[in-house]
């Protein structure tokens, strides 16, 4: 299979922080273990916009994608013709050929894996970011066994977990895996039009966060189970004031996402130093919590700090994509983008909050 020989539109991040649509004069040229993917649909994510804020900018935007392979360098690992389905490395300035925001990339064949021909391209573009970060929450923050695949950790069986913000992108993910790995009780906060959602996902209880006693709801829940509470992932980290905008308001942490959910965990559990938390950003007012990663593997001081977690995140996943007709629910279909201008204001509702449960993604060739 050839490489064509055509331009192609990008969605790019310069260092002003306002993106904009840059014409690529032709696909890229792979090298080594590259693989030259055709995308068919990237997602669209909040840190598309948020990683600026955390110092990256200068390269084509977009981390989730599926397509085929069309050529590759002599020691890649796939064949063209391949389906594919990955998420590539984030970093400031990096190379314009990682970006998943445009109808072309390199994939190199970490964190890229084949895509079974029964699983759906739409459901398998959402996937890799939200279950690797998952993955890193449950079996590595807060060091769950993974039964399924013989890794070690605190037996699940008669665990709980809460999970903060089901019906997000992470908190789906969490769920199953949780599910998968045999958690026995699994909390879930939603709003209260997606409850049976959450719950149709595999959480075990499920309470509505906009209620004013979810707390005590969670307390009292616990209490009737007689299991001790110990894990919580806060799924969306809202209201802690940090990669934002220059200019936006200090938020009252009291009132945080991160703040709320540990409170349901019991005084006793939280004065012992048994309280595991993992968030999918940092709390930098609460060093209890630990930043959940979708991977570990491009922070050589991660790697350091933790060996064999980035290890444990792939192989979790690779088993999830084999798995995924028995393991993995689709969240709700997504709305898909073809128009380049549209995908800028996608990214821009993604980050502000203003997408809902309804995820996006772009169809390439980008229009």
């Amino acid at each position: 299979m050839s490489s064509p020989d055509e331009s192609f539109k990008a969605l790019y991040l310069p260092d002003t922080g306002k993106p904009f649509i840059k014409t690529i004069p032709r696909p890229y040229t792979p090298t080594g273990s590259q693989s030259l993917v055709k995308v068919k649909y990237s997602a669209i994510n909040p840190g598309d916009i948020r990683h600026f804020y955390m110092g990256y900018h200068s390269f084509v935007m977009g981390y989730e994608f599926t397509g085929d392979v069309i050529s590759t360098g002599p020691d890649a690992p796939f064949r063209p013709g391949d389906a594919v389905m990955g998420i590539t490395m984030p970093g400031h300035q990096r190379p314009i050929h990682a970006g998943a925001h445009q109808a072309y990339l390199l994939a190199n064949p970490y964190m890229v894996w084949l895509r079974p021909d029964d699983f759906d391209l739409l459901t398998a573009v959402r996937m890799p970011g939200l279950a690797q970060t998952a993955a890193d929450a449950l079996f590595n923050v807060l060091g769950f066994a993974f039964p399924p695949l013989g890794m070690e950790g605190i037996d699940p069986a008669d665990q709980a977990v809460l999970i903060w913000g089901g019906a997000g992108a992470v908190g789906w993910a969490s769920i199953q895996l949780a599910k998968a790995a045999g958690i026995r009780y699994i909390l879930v906060t939603a709003s209260k039009a997606n409850l049976e959602l959450v719950r149709d996902a595999g959480a075990t209880h499920v309470f509505d966060y906009r209620a004013p006693d979810v707390v005590d709801q969670v307390r009292g829940t616990v209490k009737e189970l007689g299991v001790e509470l110990e894990a919580v992932i806060d799924a969306v980290a809202v209201g802690l004031g940090i990669f934002e905008r220059p200019g936006t308001p200090v938020p009252d942490y009291s009132k945080s996402t991160a703040a709320i959910a540990k409170s349901c965990l019991s005084d006793e559990v939280v004065k012992s130093g048994r309280a595991r938390l993992a968030a999918v950003l940092p709390v930098p007012q609460d060093p209890d919590w630990d930043f959940a990663l979708y991977s570990r593997k491009h922070d050589a001081d991660q790697e350091r700090d933790h060996p064999g977690w980035w290890q444990k995140q792939e192989k979790i996943v690779t088993w999830l994509v084999e798995n995924h007709k028995q393991y993995w629910k689709s969240l709700p279909p997504p709305k898909i983008i073809r128009n380049a201008e549209e995908a800028l204001q996608g990214m821009e509702d993604a980050f502000t909050g203003k997408q809902g449960v309804q995820k996006l993604v772009i169809e390439h060739p980008m229009l």
